[in-house]
């Protein structure tokens, strides 16, 4: 944060190493740290992958043993924390605390909390693995055996309290919601969710939304309730329901509830939303009807609308809504429209207004469109075989990249495996590929310190912003191209130096020369008829009637 000028990190993790780097825009990412510490002594950095904590003041390298963390300048260790087979690890929003998980079924210590201030251990949890819910398919057709699915944990917006579903003594369904740093819980009891089948904490809030599907003459609902009071703020019936996604704004303000429904005969099926005001009174509730299939959907980071990605061709349709008027009234409303598009995701910029429409997979084989829904612009560019889009916090560059996995290498994408970086325009202006390449990480950054009256103030005042920002770029762009040229004159210097001294030699040498050829001096001007001969050609000619 206070490096002049500002820059954006990025970690990424190709072959068998990892490495921090600078990125800013049009110039190629410099590197800060590649782990030469761990190398001195003959030791990997890392030997799984890399994750920055949310408010990116430090990184955890994942390893065979357990966690380490890593901050300050020089990415120093900060911490070990020892667990077998870690595969998955959570930071608390606060950076307090730390969930970290090996996914192994029946493992008593698969779970454990951490103090990362103290590096100790709060508790562990045995890993508790629930039913995973069933495959959509046709009514008639065997969905298979029952899949299982480990019940990961979920941490509140303050680092006050991590709850994950479960089971009482009885085996009804719960949601077991622990006080964090005691580890007890909740009023010494789980939250009562029969079926509950997701959960999901808001964002700025201490208030926790989960779905239930249908069971025996019960309707599927949505429960939107308060902690720690428990008080239910708002219920929401539906029937006919094969599935719901739940879908926090950023900001907490909004909660949307993507449904599948199906008809009473079950062949066909159609989606809806229902979208709550969960900050108004009594949170009220809207639903939007799609009649065709939905592939995607997205909030807008700062604002009221979102973006939906439905269509039942090979070319879906891009819609985007507000949940106000243009007037700030909260009625759900139309933006605008997009049709066929190779569109099967939405990536928006962390800024808001600008959005790349991206067609991954083998369907759209990296189709791009980089739209911006105020201005009603876009540039459609393409990234052959990309399957991860990352934007860095600023809004500024856009990540693309062909990865594989590295518990298994996906040879159809080895020729295309590495990344490139966009500007928020569309413009490619670095890329890198790599036999192995496994990740790439933007380090986050922590909230502004602005208030809504602040903000409002420098998006007034934008012009004069720019001017500065628009110099200090074009300076960045003038010493770039400065030192890009640096080896160029310095290779040009060393030939004219290296002439004017052969020259020399050759000068000195004439009378010897000259005794050696009988006194003639073969350089002599006298000797040689010099001619100047002037060739025209007429390369084109256009023929005018000047009145």
């Amino acid at each position: 944060l206070g490096a002049a000028p500002p820059r954006a990190r990025c970690g990424i993790r190709y072959n068998n190493e990892t490495e921090i780097k600078w990125c800013e825009r049009a110039g190629a990412p410099t590197l800060e740290y590649g782990g030469e510490r761990e190398k001195e002594g003959g030791l990997y950095w890392c030997e799984l992958y890399v994750k920055w904590s949310p408010q990116g003041s430090m990184l955890a390298t994942f390893h065979n043993k357990g966690i380490a963390t890593w901050g300050d300048s020089s990415f120093s260790k900060q911490g070990r924390f020892a667990h077998s087979g870690v595969k998955k690890l959570d930071f608390s929003p606060r950076e307090a605390y730390m969930v970290t998980a090996n996914e192994i079924p029946g493992d008593k210590r698969g779970v454990v909390v951490w103090d990362l201030r103290t590096k100790k251990e709060l508790r562990s949890f045995e890993v508790a693995s629930l039913p995973a819910p069933p495959p959509i398919l046709p009514a008639g057709e065997d969905p298979g055996p029952v899949r299982y699915e480990a019940a990961h944990f979920k941490w509140s917006h303050d680092d006050s309290y991590i709850a994950r579903r479960g089971k009482d003594k009885a085996g009804g369904d719960v949601v077991s919601i622990y006080e964090v740093p005691s580890m007890t819980l909740l009023g010494k009891k789980s939250l009562r969710a029969d079926g509950v089948r997701d959960f999901h904490w808001s964002p700025t809030a201490n208030k926790l939304a989960y779905w239930a599907p249908e069971a025996d003459n019960t309707p599927a609902r949505v429960t939107l309730v308060d902690v720690p009071s428990r008080k239910e703020l708002r219920q929401k019936n539906l029937v006919n329901v094969s599935d719901c996604k739940l879908f926090w704004h950023p900001q907490g303000t909004y909660l949307c509830v993507k449904v599948v429904r199906h008809t009473k005969s079950r062949k066909t099926l159609f989606h809806s939303f229902e979208l709550l005001r969960v900050d108004a009174e009594l949170v009220p509730v809207e639903s939007l009807e799609m009649k065709d299939t939905v592939h995607a959907f997205s909030w807008e980071p700062q604002g009221h609308r979102f973006g939906v990605v439905h269509g039942n061709g090979t070319r879906p349709d891009v819609s985007f809504y507000s949940m106000q008027t243009a007037k700030g009234e909260a009625v759900l409303t139309p933006v605008i429209k997009l049709e066929g598009r190779p569109c099967n995701s939405l990536h928006w910029s962390p800024m808001g207004s600008q959005v790349i429409l991206a067609g991954t997979g083998d369907a759209f084989n990296g189709v791009l469109e980089f739209y911006d829904v105020d201005a009603k612009w876009s540039k459609t560019v393409e990234h052959y075989r990309c399957n991860a889009i990352e934007w860095d916090p600023s809004g500024r560059i856009v990540a693309t990249a062909v990865m594989q996995p590295l518990e298994g290498a996906f040879f159809k994408y080895q020729m295309d495996n590495g990344y490139k970086l966009w500007t928020f325009q569309g413009a490619c202006y670095h890329e890198a590929s790599y036999e192995n390449f496994y990740q790439l990480a933007w380090r986050p950054r922590p909230k502004s310190l602005l208030d809504p009256a602040q903000k409002k103030a420098v998006v007034k005042n934008l012009r004069k912003y720019e001017r500065r920002f628009a110099h200090e770029d074009k300076q960045k762009d003038v010493a770039r191209q400065r030192e890009a040229t640096t080896e160029k004159r310095a290779a040009r210097r060393e030939i004219r130096d290296l002439l004017a001294l052969r020259a020399k030699k050759y000068a000195q040498t004439a009378a010897a020369r000259a005794a050696m050829r009988n006194g003639i001096d073969a350089d002599a001007e006298d000797l040689y008829i010099i001619t100047t001969k002037t060739l025209e050609s007429v390369v084109r000619s256009k023929e005018e009637v000047v009145n």
